[in-house]
């Protein structure tokens, strides 16, 4: 792995982000940087994207739904709808992300789950706003169901 090509990618994906520019051509970047295994590297570049972006953490587990929105918001991620929230898990719908924009519009059908960037990048905010481990991952990819947006799931580790 080429770290140092990793970190210069990750650091204009940050920059793209805030000033609402597209970042899926630095995905590619981003996988000769790490090499194979596109989903587990697609899910570890957003994870690593997530939580280098400057967030405050929460004061509270039940402010996260309302920070994450606002974080999607600030660095046009996309728009979301959280569906569920408790302290053990989070649920949304995830609308114009970089990964489906625009193979959308164009009618491209997957047969697997597509998104794991932006899991990834939703594990990677929501462990800075909560200090806890989490795992994101896609429930249903809008190139599969044809829906205007795709389905995700944070589940935060349980403390022992």
């Amino acid at each position: 792995m080429d770290r140092q090509l990793l970190s210069k990618i990750l650091a204009q994906m940050r920059k793209n982000l805030k000033e609402g520019k597209a970042i899926g051509d630095m995905k590619v970047g981003a996988l000769l940087a790490l090499g194979s295994q596109l989903e587990a590297l697609h899910y570890y570049i957003g994870h690593e994207l997530g939580s280098t972006l400057k967030v405050k953490q929460a004061k509270d587990i039940s402010q996260i739904p309302n920070e994450l929105r606002d974080i999607i918001s600030q660095f046009n991620i996309g728009d979301i709808e959280i569906t569920e929230s408790s302290d053990e898990i989070v649920e949304l719908k995830m609308k114009d992300h970089s990964s489906i924009k625009d193979l959308i519009k164009k009618g491209i059908k997957a047969t697997v789950n597509f998104c794991s960037f932006e899991a990834g990048l939703l594990a990677g905010i929501v462990e800075k706003l909560s200090d806890r481990n989490c795992f994101a991952q896609e429930t249903g990819c809008s190139l599969q169901t044809g829906q205007d947006y795709c389905k995700f799931m944070v589940v935060f580790q349980k403390e022992s």
